[in-house]
């Protein structure tokens, strides 16, 4: 069978000349397309380290005048919010630093000669921020542990991404890593990976402990409150009939509450504003013209290809060949054609990849953490140039196995009349 396709396609050479181009080309373009909807979908898939299902963001505003804010007036709002009938649990964040905020600060953390740049959140200690949040402990898998674990002066937290870059070998729970100035940082407790950005892979993270409560200036605008409803609570029915109970009971002193949103529009709106979703969009629509585009094309190309062998395939019928073996024979043809011509077009886009790297969102910055596939270079590679050889060869057998099953039913008298 092999020999025989191979002296079909020497013998026209010049035909599969340039149907071998067309295929090359294609394959290049197919790998500029589906690697960056390869990286979307991937990322997508990492778990977010949160439960954005049944979490609320609520804005909380301040009455202008000269009169000082009380922390007992925001003390007591937050026991009006937790008393809700249908509020689980309820929590702040200072600095406005949460997943999917407009905004995120890095530093650095070091250990012995190793470094490693994360992003950090401030959180107040006891005060509801893992039960609403749902972020979890890497030790036991639950929010319990975090929620009543000690903390004290210079108390963080890290994800177990982060920790592993610092000390691969050893946990570093209990253990102490310092920030610029030297200043030493006790690790309470190691968190799963968190998604700061929904469309992108999660950062190397640290919380900090806030264990001095509230700073003054943070009833100003430096204080985002959040709120998680309990199991079963239907979205649109809670919102019609929280916020007349907002504007009732969610105004004490100068503070009060002015909006409330689900978490999932907050993370849509910050996807938006970073350009992700414009530039997601156009990859979907490229993908989508593409693709049918390759199979009109590709497909049309085999099938017309295909059929002007009609005759030749009547003498093999003639000469006592199956329509199995023909329909075998134009298929292992074109899958020959389709295999040079995608292992030539990787080898080219390899050169581009080699150059320029993978496909990053404009707005973003390149992953490092290797537990990642798509930051595994040969592993990214190998993927999407898989990808691009399944859908490249099922388009391709496709338009020959539709026009191949016809003749190799035909009578070889009825396939060769007009020769």
């Amino acid at each position: 069978m092999w020999h025989h396709i191979f002296r079909n396609l020497w013998n026209s050479r010049k035909r599969n000349v340039w149907i071998l181009l067309e295929l090359i080309v294609i394959a290049i373009v197919c790998w500029m397309v589906i690697d960056p909807l390869f990286v979307i979908f991937y990322n997508k898939s990492i778990p977010d380290g949160y439960e954005a299902d049944g979490l609320y963001r609520l804005q909380l505003s301040v009455v202008p005048s000269d009169e000082e804010i009380r922390p007992e007036d925001f003390r007591k709002l937050m026991e009006r919010l937790r008393s809700h009938e249908q509020i689980e649990s309820a929590t702040y964040v200072v600095n406005n630093h949460y997943p999917c905020s407009r905004g995120n600060s890095f530093n650095n953390l070091t250990l012995d000669t190793m470094s490693v740049r994360v992003a950090f959140m401030d959180f107040v200690p006891h005060t509801d921020f893992f039960q609403t949040w749902r972020i979890r402990s890497v030790k036991d898998g639950t929010w319990e542990s975090l929620e009543n674990a000690e903390y004290t002066v210079n108390s963080i937290l890290m994800t177990s991404d982060a920790a592993a870059c610092l000390s691969p070998d050893k946990d570093l729970t209990g253990g102490v890593v310092y920030a610029r100035d030297s200043v030493p940082l006790k690790v309470t407790a190691l968190i799963q990976p968190v998604k700061m950005k929904s469309c992108m892979q999660p950062y190397y993270l640290r919380l900090n402990a806030r264990t001095d409560g509230i700073p003054s200036w943070a009833y100003e605008g430096g204080l985002t409150v959040f709120a998680r409803t309990k199991p079963g609570v239907a979205e649109t029915r809670f919102i019609e009939d929280f916020i007349p109970w907002m504007e009732e009971y969610l105004a004490v002193g100068r503070l009060f509450i002015s909006k409330i949103e689900p978490f999932s529009k907050v993370r849509e709106q910050s996807d938006l504003k970073e350009g992700a979703t414009s530039e997601i969009r156009i990859k979907y629509a490229l993908c989508y013209f593409f693709l049918v585009n390759l199979f009109l094309g590709v497909s049309g190309t085999f099938w017309l290809s295909t059929r002007t062998r009609r005759e030749e395939m009547g003498v093999r019928l003639s000469y006592g060949a199956s329509p199995g073996h023909i329909r075998l024979l134009l298929l292992g043809e074109a899958g020959m054609l389709t295999t040079i011509a995608v292992l030539i077009g990787c080898l080219v886009y390899f050169q581009w990849v080699l150059k320029d790297g993978f496909y990053v969102l404009s707005s973003m910055t390149p992953g490092d953490n290797m537990r990642y596939i798509t930051n595994h270079f040969t592993v990214h590679f190998l993927i999407v140039s898989l990808i691009v050889y399944l859908i490249m060869m099922i388009v391709t057998w496709i338009g020959v196995w539709i026009p191949a099953y016809n003749i190799s039913k035909i009578s070889p008298v009825e396939a060769l009349k007009d020769e």
